[in-house]
């Protein structure tokens, strides 16, 4: 089947039942049911934390608030993304737009094809990782449990697959198994909203890298075949143009990511210090190996949280880069005055960095991510001396 789109089938199916794509019928009902849920689910497990904030709890306690957490970073992600909403319909928009102007010429739509292509494979592998991860954090635990259970077994045992301080008796049945099914099948949404929010950045970078790419190429076709004449000069406009769009479509990304990068910084030094305490804990305390192994798995899901949207910011800044590398490799320098001076204002215009910021404060990419990996392992190495 013929790639047509740069969003994945999953993608899309993912933002529709969230009610962030366009033209969707009832999608405030559909964000406003999915938000309520979270907001519940919310609710009771820091009512959990609040009933358990007890020496005897403590391993209850550090297993409990990294999730609760990360709800909480859901939650505002979901939020910042339905505010922002009119942005991410204009990129969608625009989008369409690119691959019809691409669709009538092969080079352009072999870029964009390939670009969809690794777009695909980069949303399904998120969803996948994202759910076996989630299979493994919370049934492990679980599975463990029954696979060394003592004879002297009792409902009391029983876990469900969430800390959460339900307002109502769990451990008999069938009311534990229809309450651990639902909770379950919850977690599995969140860990899907997760994806697909990362999805979205990656799908949103790749095109517009691949609307680079495009540029890049005429640029080069530019260079190569014109006789620098006066001809010469609506393909230059051609060529601003389409650069406008791509200036552009970086600014809707960045107005559309640029809170939820922000959630991202200051959630995941809350997260990982939180798992950083939990990890430390199970080391010194004797817990069980899988405790150990589980809070493992959580520090990687969250470190690649973050790893993606500084990806993104890394990946947009280079594309971007490569515009003023482009046009400078032009034979401007053989042509008229007058053509030479608009290669020159392209020259200057990109000079300006393409980027995602956390609030405007500091650029997302791979030194960012690289300050917060040092910052996380000093403040376990710190923790694990003192404990």
């Amino acid at each position: 089947m013929t790639i047509t789109n740069t969003v994945s089938p999953a993608l899309k199916f993912g933002l529709q039942l969230l009610g962030l794509w366009p033209g969707v019928s009832y999608s405030i009902i559909y964000w406003s049911s999915f938000m309520l849920s979270m907001i519940v689910m919310q609710y009771f497990q820091y009512l959990y934390i609040l009933n358990h904030i007890k020496v005897s709890e403590l391993l209850n306690l550090v297993d409990s608030i990294p999730l609760a957490l990360d709800y909480g970073l859901t939650i505002f992600k979901l939020i910042s993304l339905w505010l922002h909403r009119r942005v991410l319909h204009e990129i969608l928009t625009a989008m369409d737009n690119d691959w019809r102007e691409c669709i009538n010429v092969d080079r352009q739509l072999y870029v964009m094809q390939m670009k969809a292509n690794i777009s695909h494979i980069c949303c399904n592998a998120i969803l996948s990782f994202n759910a076996i991860a989630t299979l493994l954090y919370f049934v492990g635990d679980y599975i463990v449990h029954i696979m060394f259970l003592s004879k002297d077994y009792n409902d009391t045992l029983r876990r469900l697959p969430l800390k959460a301080q339900l307002p109502y008796e769990t451990q008999q049945s069938p009311l534990f198994e229809i309450v651990f099914a639902m909770l379950l099948l919850h977690v599995f949404l969140h860990a899907s909203a997760v994806g697909i929010i990362n999805g979205l950045i990656f799908t949103l970078v790749l095109h517009v890298g691949g609307q680079i790419d495009i540029i890049c190429q005429k640029f080069k076709n530019t260079s190569e075949n014109t006789l620098f004449s006066k001809t010469s000069v609506p393909s230059f406009g051609m060529l601003i143009e389409r650069h406008n769009r791509i200036i552009s479509a970086s600014d809707n990304i960045e107005k559309l990511f640029s809170f939820i990068a922000l959630m991202q910084v200051l959630w995941n030094t809350l997260v990982i210090c939180s798992l950083g305490f939990a990890f430390t804990f199970f080391i010194h305390n004797g817990a069980n190996v899988f405790g150990l192994v589980k809070s493992i798995f959580g520090y990687f899901g969250v470190t690649i949280e973050a790893f993606v949207i500084c990806f993104a910011g890394e990946y947009l800044s280079h594309k971007g880069k490569l515009i003023a590398n482009a046009s400078y490799e032009m034979m401007w320098y053989d042509m008229p005055s007058k053509q030479s001076k608009i290669i020159i204002f392209i020259i200057m215009r990109s000079q300006k960095r393409l980027t995602i910021t956390a609030g405007k404060m500091t650029d997302m990419s791979f030194g960012a991510f690289t300050s917060i990996i040092k910052a996380s392992a000093s403040y376990v190495s710190v923790l694990n001396a003192m404990y």
